[in-house]
């Protein structure tokens, strides 16, 4: 199996224009890889992780957008209510 570094993310304005959230990962070698890729990498076994400020977290599948109302599904996070860099959802943009 494969360990991917994640860096940063791309977020997209939300259908109802209420949140943004994510479309797609960029790897440490400067790829982009969008939501669909990443989770069928990981339901495939594979390992992606986040790295930045510091701070390292495994990312993992979730059922859903945590944004209320939002119907973005499967969804993926690492420490969702972390203020820190440990938080997928608080990287910088690639």
């Amino acid at each position: 199996m494969t360990t991917y570094t994640v860096t940063g993310v791309r977020k997209v304005l939300s259908e109802d224009f209420t949140h943004r959230h994510l479309e797609g990962v960029c790897t440490d070698d400067r790829a982009h890889h969008d939501l669909a890729a990443v989770i069928a990498s990981i339901n495939a076994g594979n390992t992606w992780r986040t790295k930045a400020g510091g701070y390292e977290e495994t990312i993992k599948v979730t059922s859903e957008c945590p944004a209320p109302g939002c119907t973005v599904a499967p969804y993926i996070e690492t420490n969702p209510r972390s203020l820190r860099k440990d938080n997928l959802e608080r990287l910088e943009p690639c």
